[in-house]
């Protein structure tokens, strides 16, 4: 029994110097700052693709196409097709400032947690466990309680956004690398593709080049094929916004889970955790009494 109580101290031990050692050592806070600025990175530059294919949009949404197949005018609006992917676009972006907005909150976050003060408090406390670890003394059980459990508050104020960060980026390269790449090089591919159409915003009828039978059947044949090729980039564009929506619900999808979803979690364990701490202080002060 006596052995496995030696065991438990110098184990007990070694976390102390461990928390303290990481408190004051700027290598987690490091890698913390390091995965931020990737993700803050990604979310400016998400956003402002977002930004630029809403501006792509509403210029060829105020575009008509004028086709003339066989001498029959038609006017097309290929805006039309393209407004569900706007509205979407509207709402993404609102979904990218609050992610950018979060991300400024948790980038607070972290400078508190490696405020000195902080860092002093954590190292205190570790050294007077550590001495009353291997020379307990005299003196009320709640307060010494109370103190470790003041401790343990410190510890979560310390690391809970520098690890909360590191497992962010930890849940990206496992899990939606791959999904952010391919969502954003298509949504990319289909922005070029939109400015290049609202530069062949309408197909001009031939001059007349002459008043003969021949040269008439050859400006309508001309201007058929002109029209059926529009169509055809049309209806390519019609698959291109069913593409669009798919990708931009995929990038919603990574940025509530990293700048909304995990941080809430980590909120609610560090609440659930502060009250378990101190409701525990009081069940014992009230034995004690």
């Amino acid at each position: 029994m006596q052995t496995n109580n030696s065991i438990k101290k110098w184990l007990l031990s070694l976390m102390l110097l461990a928390a303290a050692f990481l408190s004051v050592s700027p290598v987690v806070d490091q890698r913390a700052a390091t995965n931020y600025e990737k993700l803050f990175q990604r979310a400016f530059v998400t956003f402002a693709l977002a930004r630029t294919i809403n501006g792509v949009i509403s210029v060829v949404q105020g575009t008509e196409i004028a086709l003339q197949p066989a001498g029959v005018g038609v006017t097309l609006t290929p805006g039309e097709i393209l407004d569900p992917v706007n509205d979407l676009v509207e709402r993404f972006s609102w979904i990218m400032l609050a992610a950018t907005i979060s991300l400024g909150v948790q980038n607070v976050l972290l400078d508190i947690s490696a405020w000195w003060f902080i860092q002093a408090l954590v190292v205190a406390l570790a050294a007077w466990l550590l001495i009353r670890l291997w020379y307990p003394g005299q003196g009320s059980q709640v307060y010494k309680v109370l103190l470790k459990r003041v401790f343990l508050l410190l510890l979560l104020l310390r690391f809970a956004v520098p690890v909360m960060l590191i497992a962010n980026d930890l849940l990206y390269q496992q899990f939606l690398e791959p999904r952010y790449l391919q969502s954003t090089e298509i949504i990319n591919e289909a922005g070029k593709e939109l400015e290049q159409l609202s530069t062949q915003a309408s197909v001009e009828k031939p001059q007349d080049g002459g008043t003969g039978m021949l040269d008439s059947i050859t400006r309508a044949w001309s201007s058929t094929v002109d029209s059926m090729d529009i169509a055809g980039k049309l209806q390519g564009m019609q698959i291109r916004a069913g593409e669009i929506t798919k990708h931009l619900i995929q990038l919603s999808v990574v940025f509530i889970l990293q700048t909304g979803l995990l941080p809430v979690v980590f909120l609610w364990f560090f609440l659930q955790t502060i009250k378990r701490l101190f409701s525990s202080v009081r069940v014992d002060a009230f034995k004690k009494s």
